[in-house]
């Protein structure tokens, strides 16, 4: 199966987009006026993701939920609380039509929180941001009906070189376990494009699951074949339960120089190179639905 990451194009195009705020066109506002406009923002946003979920059901997709519904929210500076917005009724019945959906529907979500999320840091402010932006999302996966489970991933990147491989893995778990019960119970690790941590070095150090990504795979490399790497991260999800792993699928754009520039659609699909348990793929190509609409026709 394959996942929508975020974004329909084919919605966007039709108006139906996300809408953002910046802190310095919030702190440029009057207060109620800027809690007013992030608020209306918050609510579009959800009504959004409820119509792109829609989608997904109806074409038999997973969706990776955007991690930016929440203008401003986990920005202590903002001091903003949810339960303070003009909209919140509205955000949460929304929220709960969502949640039908997801689980009316059976559409499988996970997401993706950015890459300033690193439990493994070796600073505390750091980590304190970390443990607070993921608990948020563990709250959203269940606000929107996620399963507490693999089934529904927060993925995140190790994304530290400080010290050996297994200070860092165990600063990365130490952290964790400050997270809610929400994050623990789905937070798995991606290989990464730049660093260290590969799928073999992944392997070796962490005991929850991995996502194989295979155009990280191609930037960096670690001695294995792209389907030795794929079979080691498929095991792990299997450690603790069999749990459907969610990989991440995307191509080298063809006219850029740079392989970590992501391709608009595919030219090949994704394989699961005949494993006994499917595997669903997160599609990173730039044109979105656009392009999992191709990856069937190919």
């Amino acid at each position: 199966m394959y996942s929508l990451c975020c974004i329909s194009n084919s919605l966007a195009n039709d108006g139906h987009k996300f809408q953002t705020m910046t802190w310095h066109r919030f702190s440029q506002l009057d207060r109620d006026e800027a809690v007013a406009t992030v608020s209306a923002r918050t609510l579009n946003n959800i009504r959004v993701t409820y119509k792109i979920l829609r989608q997904c059901a109806a074409n038999g997709w997973a969706y990776r939920v955007s991690s930016n519904l929440f203008p401003l929210l986990t920005y202590n500076v903002a001091n903003l609380k949810l339960a303070d917005y003009p909209d919140y009724i509205d955000i949460m019945a929304a929220l709960a039509d969502c949640a039908s959906v997801v689980r009316d529907k059976g559409v499988r979500i996970s997401c993706h929180p950015d890459q300033f999320n690193v439990l493994a840091s070796m600073g505390k402010p750091q980590v304190d941001k970390s443990i607070k932006e993921l608990n948020h999302h563990g709250w959203l996966m269940d606000m929107l009906g996620g399963h507490r489970d693999y089934r529904c991933p927060i993925n995140i990147h190790v994304n530290n070189t400080k010290g050996e491989p297994q200070e860092i893995a165990d600063r990365f778990m130490l952290n964790l376990r400050e997270c809610d019960q929400s994050v623990r119970s789905r937070l798995v690790v991606e290989n990464e494009d730049k660093g260290i941590w590969t799928p073999k070095l992944l392997a070796k150090h962490f005991d929850i699951p991995i996502t194989y990504d295979n155009l990280h795979h191609k930037c960096l490399p670690d001695g294995l074949t792209e389907e030795q790497a794929f079979r080691l991260c498929y095991k792990s999800w299997h450690r603790t339960g069999y749990f459907k792993p969610l990989f991440h699928y995307s191509e080298s754009h063809p006219d850029k120089s740079n392989p970590r520039s992501h391709a608009d659609m595919p030219a090949y699909k994704p394989t699961d190179y005949g494993m006994s348990m499917p595997v669903d793929f997160d599609i990173e190509l730039k044109h979105k639905d656009f392009a999992i609409s191709a990856l069937t026709k190919i």
